[in-house]
């Protein structure tokens, strides 16, 4: 008797409303969806008043009033003087504000939803999650993948949670300048393939807005990935035509595209190429930052085993027992997306997979950083602005995105494949080749969960070895996270595995396959993603920095002084959101003569009273630890809560504190760091009795009781000083020495300023009065605005023709 034919079972009238209305929409159903699980998962920031209280965050606010208060005066902020006794703040990054203008007035259009969102600023952010995701399914639909293995793709790559932490820790930039990575990826495919005006202008300008929102080693990143591409197009293209023009072209127009984007972000860049050579990061022998120093957060190898179990060397914090200076979150992308990422390459290895597999790999091996210098050492050496940049183990927001596409890819294989195989030959190869990579699969996750289970002692062990040597209890702590965490990934895996197997048998259909993928991704990730948010009640910027005692007191000191905070409750920068300057802070681009005095005195153990006089620190703060020194005096003193306990805060005054300006009476012409901190650290050097200069002076100075000095108006860009001299003298002025923009002018003619005592800034001055004044004068800046001005011009100017030409022979009926 013949066996019947298994009757496929009817749609309902919903289901197949659903399925409709996602392949009719499948866009805005990606932003629907999108908006709903961001929505549940961000609640609490959306709508109970909660936020992210990081370090970095606060840091950040502590800027705004810098800000205001410049704008306010028709300022536009580039120097700081508030933090590190001076620094530039705009060519830094530190800030940089109203630059990007698209960035600034949709911010400002989002504060009209203050009424129902509290942080307006972290609605932004959501509202780059989503383009997120929509980016990223269009980049899939470019590959021709299924709409619903793209909404996966679109879905996953937005609760990554290295892309998570980034907003979570304040780490925007980051964030807003890697969203653009599918979108420029994109952009540039359809340029390589129509080789026209308009995605040459449309690439340019995404690659320049992504410069624009200012993170630069993301940006780098994404010409890695775009390098990386045009090497594979242009191999595989050549190798099918054998035309030169398919290596030249792609080639040009990649740079071509890469140099345009960067002067239309020339309004930043300029400024920062400048003021590179004077900061930590390009200052070097050899350009650039310290091996040692910039490959602090190398990604061992054996973290890779957190790619499966995102607890196995602890959480991050005070669990995390790995190689790293130390981590607030494992670089985990689910278990589930790199399964479908190996399933990819099983069943559909074509171009697009082995390109974002190289990338993949790449990546990854970069990011080993010093524990691979077979690779890392030659790249940080020769490859142009790479040794610009630390932490290594950020070129994973390169693996994220590539295995998440690559699982995309892999989801919609295996919906491919259950369709084709009947008709497909090589159907039961592919077959064996998928079983065999799923039984390996769960057996790597077996071996890994059994260790765990078995192996105790043995990880109580290897914690005990790590970066963190922690006690017994935070061991046995780490290792309970480890151990539920492996049985979460064998269940998650267990789970994916059930459901492709039920997909292949067709006990599912392919939306039921692709909707409980989506679904168990997110859950997979939100159990990690939940674990690095932490949203605590909102504190308000002004509660946070409200004045302390300390400051009230300070600040009833109306004259030119910096303090230096020698043991403290606050923030590095907390003290400039009450415009006190300080000669502490923090920055990762310091300028490098000041992180280098830094090193020799504050940092270095060799701080003298001497050199704390030289740069008029006039207040030292100590929390709980009295100062024995006669050279400072109590001059106020209060109780504070720290920690649990009550302890004594004391503001210190400095007897011996030099002025702002002052005359030194003789120079002394010494080079090079040792020969100078040698010589200043010696007990018998006064700045006021002799300055030391590293190159000869224009004529001799002599000591003057009757020499005055008296700084008669300060601002951040503007230093007016009035002198007398009853013979030469040299002028020195206790603030940074900074030649790419300070200039000084004595009566109003310009004269040349001499670096002094390492850090500080001199002028030589005839006999007689003199009025004289420091002006910063940023002609860098000014090349910048009138480059990107004229960049974004003529690339509008060619789109606008694009499109008209477009219209006029669409109009005429033109072919």
């Amino acid at each position: 008797m013949a066996k019947k034919k298994k009757q496929k079972r009817p749609q309902t009238p919903v289901k197949l409303a659903k399925e409709n209305s996602f392949k009719k929409y499948p866009v805005l159903t990606t932003l629907v969806v999108a908006f709903l699980l961001l929505t549940i998962f961000y609640f609490p920031i959306l709508f109970q008043g909660k936020t992210f209280l990081s370090p970095d965050k606060m840091t950040s606010q502590a800027f705004n009033p810098f800000v205001k208060d410049a704008f306010s005066k028709d300022i536009f902020p580039l120097w700081c003087p508030y933090i590190f006794s001076g620094m530039p703040s705009y060519a830094s990054l530190l800030r940089a504000p109203r630059v990007n203008i698209i960035d600034s007035p949709v911010k400002s259009v989002l504060k009209i939803f203050r009424p129902l969102v509290h942080d307006t600023n972290f609605l932004f952010l959501f509202l780059n999650y989503l383009i997120f995701a929509v980016l990223m399914y269009l980049l899939m639909r470019n590959h021709k993948v299924s709409p619903i293995a793209a909404l996966f793709a679109g879905i996953a790559v937005i609760f990554m949670p290295q892309f998570i932490a980034f907003t979570a820790f304040n780490h925007n930039t980051k964030f807003l300048s890697l969203v653009l990575i599918p979108l420029i990826y994109l952009l540039t495919i359809r340029l390589f393939e129509r080789r026209n005006i308009l995605y040459f202008c449309l690439t340019s300008l995404a690659i320049g807005f992504q410069l624009i929102r200012a993170h630069v080693q993301v940006c780098y990143y994404t010409y890695l990935m775009l390098g990386i591409f045009l090497v594979f197009k242009v191999i595989s293209d050549y190798r099918t035509s054998k035309k030169p023009g398919d290596i030249f072209v792609p080639a040009a127009l990649l740079l071509g595209v890469v140099l345009t984007g960067a002067l239309l972000s020339s309004v930043i860049y300029i400024p920062v190429f400048e003021y590179q050579q004077y900061s930590i990061r390009g200052s070097t022998v050899g350009g650039g930052l310290d091996y040692n120093y910039a490959t602090g957060w190398s990604f061992h190898p054996l973290e890779m085993v957190t790619f499966l179990i995102p607890s196995f060397m602890g959480f991050g914090g005070e669990t995390y027992w790995g190689k790293m200076n130390f981590t607030d979150y494992p670089l985990y992308f689910s278990i589930l997306v790199l399964l479908l990422a190996g399933a990819a390459f099983v069943l559909k290895r074509d171009r697009v997979t082995w390109f974002f597999g190289i990338t993949a790999i790449f990546s990854l091996l970069v990011s080993f950083g010093r524990h691979l210098p077979l690779l890392y050492a030659p790249m940080f050496k020769f490859l142009p602005f790479f040794n610009k940049f630390r932490i290594p183990s950020m070129i994973h927001i390169l693996l994220d995105i590539s295995l998440v596409v690559l699982a995309g890819y892999g989801l919609d294989a295996l919906i491919e494949y259950q369709k084709n195989k009947k008709t497909e030959q090589k159907s039961n190869n592919k077959e064996k080749n998928l079983s065999l990579y799923l039984y390996i699969f769960l057996g790597v996750i077996g071996v890994f969960v059994l260790f765990i289970l078995f192996a105790k002692p043995v990880m109580l062990d290897m914690m005990a070895g790590g970066s963190s040597n922690f006690n017994v209890n935070l061991r046995e702590y780490a290792y309970k996270m480890a151990f539920w965490d492996s049985l979460k990934a064998l269940l998650f895996v267990g789970l994916g595995l059930l459901l492709i197997f039920l997909f292949l048998k067709k006990e599912i259909s392919g939306q039921v396959f692709g909707v409980s993928f989506i679904i168990l991704v997110v859950i997979d990730l939100w159990f990690v993603d939940y674990k690095i948010i932490h949203p605590q009640p909102a504190v308000d910027e002004k509660t946070y920095f409200t004045e302390s005692p300390a400051v009230k007191f300070i600040k009833q000191d109306k004259s030119l002084f910096r303090i230096l905070p020698v043991r403290d409750d606050k923030g590095a920068n907390w003290y400039m959101y009450h415009f006190i300057q300080n000669v502490n802070g923090y920055s990762a681009a310091k300028l490098r003569i000041y992180q280098e005095f830094l090193e020799e005195t504050i940092y270095g153990g060799a701080l003298s009273n001497t050199i704390l006089n030289m740069m008029n620190v006039k207040y030292l703060l100590s929390l709980g630890s009295p100062i024995p020194d006669p050279n400072y005096t109590i001059a106020y003193n209060y109780k504070v809560l720290y920690r649990g306990q009550r302890l004594d805060a004391f503001v210190y005054q400095n007897k011996n504190v030099l002025p702002r300006a002052f005359f030194a009476d003789s120079t002394v012409v010494l080079t090079g760091r040792k020969s100078i901190f040698d010589r200043m650290n010696r007990e018998t050097f006064n700045p006021q009795k002799e300055a030391i200069l590293e190159e000869y002076p224009p004529f001799s100075v002599f000591p003057a009781d009757s020499n005055k000095v008296e700084v008669t108006s300060y601002g951040i860009h503007n230093i007016k000083i009035k002198a007398t001299a009853d013979k030469a003298a040299l002028l020195v002025l206790s603030e940074v020495y900074y030649p790419a923009g300070w200039k000084a002018f004595v009566d109003g003619v310009e004269t040349k300023i001499y670096k002094t005592n390492y850090i500080l800034r001199s002028i030589f001055l005839e006999p007689g009065e003199h009025e004289i004044e420091f002006v910063f004068d940023s002609s860098s800046f000014r090349l910048g605005v009138w480059i990107s001005i004229v960049t974004l011009a003529v690339l509008l100017l060619l789109l606008g023709s694009t499109f008209y030409i477009q219209y006029r022979r669409k109009a005429s009926g033109a072919v």
